[in-house]
C-alpha cells in the first residue's frame, strides 16, 4: 500500500533532513512514526503525501509515485490531518467542510448528502452539521478536520499528533476511527509523541533518529527493547513501565497489563 525506498530530504543543498529511509505499510497496518522534535517526522509526512519531493528515492503510495502524482490527485489515496486543524478548515460551517472534498470526486446530490450525513456520525458530530467549525471546541476542531479527510474514503490516513487535545471520550472515539481504518483494509500512519496512544493503536512503530531510520519492529517488540525506545528518544509506554516494575511479561495495553497481573497473582 505503501512504499519508501530509499528517500533522501533537505531544505537547501547544505542540509539533509532525512537520508536512506526506506520502510513500506501493508493494507491493516496502523504505523506510529515516532521520535525526538526535529527529527523528520513531520517532513517525512509532508514527503509521503507529496506536498515536499524527495532529493533522491521514490516514494509509491497506493499504486501512484508521488513525483509524479499531482497532490491532488495523491489526495484521494492519502489524506492528511495536520497538527492544527484550523489550517486546513475554510468552509462556514462542518457539512460544507465535510462535503467539499466528496464533491471533488465527483459525487453530488443525494450520494454526497449521504457521505456526508454517514461521516458526521463517525465522527461523533451528527448534529453538528450547521455549525462554523471554529465555533466547535477544539477536540471537535480535530474531528471535523479528520471527517473531511474520512470523507473522501482514502485507502491510508496521515496523522499528525492526532491525540493532541483530546479528553479519554474523545481518544476513545479516535482509536475507533482508525481501528475500523485498519479493520476495512486500510492503513494509517500516526506521527505521535504520546507513547501510551501509540502502544493502544499502532501495529508496529517506525523511529527516526537523526534523519534516519533507527528502529522499525512490532509494537510491543519495540517497546520491549528499552536501549532502543531511548536511541529514538521516546518513553516507554506506563503499562511497560510498571511490568518491568512488576517483574512481569511486557503489556501495552491496561487490559494486558491485568490480565497478566491476574495470571501471576493466581
Amino acid at each position: 500500500m505503501l512504499v519508501v525506498d530509499d528517500v533522501a530530504f533537505g531544505y537547501d543543498e547544505r542540509t539533509q533532513v532525512l537520508d536512506a529511509i526506506s520502510f513500506t505499510v501493508a493494507p491493516g497496518e496502523i504505523v506510529a512514526i515516532v521520535g525526538r522534535n526535529g527529527a523528520g517526522k513531520s517532513t517525512l509526512l509532508r514527503l509521503l503525501n507529496g506536498i515536499l519531493q524527495p532529493r533522491r528515492g521514490r516514494i509509491v503510495v497506493d499504486g501512484c509515485t508521488t513525483s509524479s502524482t499531482p497532490v491532488h490527485v495523491l489526495a484521494r489515496h492519502i489524506g492528511t490531518v495536520f497538527q492544527a486543524p484550523e489550517e486546513q478548515m475554510f468552509h462556514a460551517n462542518v457539512r460544507d467542510e465535510i462535503a467539499f472534498g466528496v464533491k471533488q470526486l465527483g459525487i453530488t446530490g443525494q450520494a454526497l448528502a449521504e457521505r456526508v450525513d454517514e461521516t458526521l456520525e463517525r465522527i461523533g458530530l451528527p448534529s453538528a452539521g450547521a455549525i462554523h467549525p471554529l465555533d466547535l471546541g477544539a477536540a471537535d476542531r480535530r474531528f471535523v478536520a479528520l471527517g473531511s479527510v474520512l470523507a473522501m474514503r482514502p485507502p491510508i490516513l496521515l496523522l499528525d499528533e492526532p491525540q493532541r487535545g483530546l479528553d479519554r471520550g474523545a481518544l476513545d472515539r479516535l482509536e475507533s476511527i482508525v481501528a475500523e481504518q485498519a479493520r476495512s483494509g486500510g492503513s494509517a500512519l500516526v506521527v505521535c509523541h504520546d507513547m501510551d496512544f501509540v502502544a493502544r493503536c499502532a501495529t508496529r512503530v517506525v523511529a527516526v533518529a537523526a534523519g534516519r531510520v533507527a528502529g522499525d519492529r512490532p509494537t510491543l517488540d519495540f517497546f520491549s527493547d528499552p536501549a532502543l525506545a531511548r536511541g529514538a528518544g521516546v518513553e516507554v509506554p506506563d503499562t511497560i513501565a510498571l511490568s518491568y516494575a512488576l517483574d512481569l511479561p511486557p503489556a501495552l495495553t491496561p487490559e494486558a497489563f491485568v490480565t497478566s497481573w491476574m495470571r501471576a497473582t493466581g
